[in-house]
């Protein structure tokens, strides 16, 4: 049933987030064994899309009756020491008045407690469809998914006739180009058509859909009709002048925020300018070129198992940094080889994404993995199979000297993000034995 109002009878979206440990705690004690949990969780990456998506879908459950049976508790994917990492996820918080220390993440102790197998707990995963391997025995307690990625056809629990496998992927392409989109439509559902959205929760949400869909930019070929609606309906229901008792932000300055509410603190922002300062904090070729090459690679990296394969499984790591500048890391090599170990897999991709100074955007692409055999076989398949043409990969040369495990090269399709490139690689690896 529609509620006539996002906060009547419950915690705004602010204090929902302040307070979910306390809720979380609270309903561990043997007393309160009456309700069970229901967790929220994005993937590994743990982007903007995962965190933010995640944060307002439980507040969105929590909007709803039926879902007030469980204690719903969001969960940042991500450890606690890496948030930082996520500036344009934090940045967007902090000007909803979400303080980033009272969230719950991946590696807070209270997490193994309501992750323990004895636990009465369920999961809802977003913006993903297959829980993370590390949390693959939990695979039963996956009881909701809501994405925007191609079925993995994983937890065959969660059916479509049941509306809880919510899958925004057709056809070789996403529908939505944001999670946070099918979290807004949620929204748009639960409560009254005159009822106004909260302005942190608004907030939240736009900033994210703005990210994913570049603005609604053509030339990006991200957004969709659904995208475009959820911006339209989010400005025009978010009650933007709902900001007593709100903190200022302390992680952007009053000059920049002027910007992006021109009109005045209490009114709706301007979409170019909160997209250009959270895509600025995202891209912020200063901020890259500072970070480690550990840190490149698991800012923003997926691990995809495989099954009745001899590949175990495949990682792709996203940096938002040109390929040259990103080799000229201090002890890159000895890094990717560390981490082809650490995670398992056999196949490892970087994918990097930057700006030239002609403002062209460009992709490039890094092989590497267990052997130079494996590599080549991959790469091959990325040069020559009509099912990657669309990609349109060529070869660059390989400009670390003497390692024959890694393959360079460039991607004329800028549109062909992780979500093109993984299940081209992962179709393939289906296919070895």
């Amino acid at each position: 049933m529609a509620l006539s109002s996002t906060t009547t009878g419950h915690l705004t979206f602010m204090d929902f987030l302040e307070h979910g440990h306390a809720i979380a705690s609270e309903g561990l004690k043997p007393i309160s064994n009456e309700k069970s949990f229901q967790l929220t969780i994005g993937n590994e990456a743990g982007d903007a899309d995962s965190i933010v998506s995640a944060l307002s879908l439980a507040y969105v459950n929590n909007l709803c009756e039926s879902a007030r049976k469980s204690i719903i508790v969001p969960l940042v994917s991500v450890p606690r020491a890496d948030i930082p990492l996520r500036r344009d996820a934090v940045l967007l918080l902090d000007m909803a008045g979400v303080h980033t220390d009272d969230l719950i993440y991946s590696d807070d102790e209270i997490v193994s407690k309501l992750l323990a197998d004895t636990a009465d707990s369920s999961i809802t995963l977003v913006d993903h469809n297959r829980i993370r391997s590390s949390l693959s025995h939990l695979s039963h307690k996956v009881s909701a998914i809501l994405d925007h990625h191609e079925d993995e056809k994983s937890h065959e629990q969660v059916t479509i006739e049941s509306g809880n496998r919510i899958i925004a992927f057709e056809d070789g392409l996403a529908t939505v180009a944001s999670t946070c989109t099918l979290v807004a439509e949620k929204l748009f559902r639960v409560i009254e058509p005159s009822a106004l959205i909260d302005r942190s929760l608004g907030l939240v949400l736009l900033g994210v859909i703005l990210l994913d869909s570049v603005n609604m930019l053509p030339e990006a070929g991200k957004g969709t009709p659904r995208d475009k609606e959820a911006i339209q309906t989010l400005l025009k229901r978010t009650d933007w002048t709902s900001i007593a008792n709100r903190p200022p932000p302390t992680l952007i300055d009053d000059a920049a925020l002027d910007k992006i509410f021109t009109n005045g603190r209490d009114a709706q922002p301007d979409r170019p300018a909160l997209f250009d300062a959270l895509s600025g904090a995202k891209f912020d070729p200063k901020f890259w070129q500072g970070m480690s090459a550990q840190d490149c690679l698991r800012i923003d990296y997926k691990r995809f198992p495989v099954t009745d394969s001899s590949v175990r499984s495949i990682g792709i790591s996203t940096v938002l940094i040109d390929m040259k500048s990103f080799l000229e890391k201090q002890n890159l090599q000895q890094v990717m080889a560390d981490y082809v170990e650490s995670e398992n897999v056999d196949i490892f991709g970087v994918m990097s994404m930057h700006c030239n100074d002609e403002g062209t955007w460009m992709r490039e692409l890094l092989l590497t993995g267990i052997n130079a055999k494996i590599v080549d076989t991959f790469a091959d398949r990325l040069l020559n199979h009509p099912d990657a043409a669309f990609l349109e990969i060529a070869e660059e040369p390989n400009c670390i000297n003497g390692n024959e495990t890694v393959r360079l090269f460039s991607q004329g399709n800028i549109k062909g993000s992780r979500k093109q490139v993984a299940p081209v690689l992962l179709s393939f690896a289906s296919t070895l034995s």
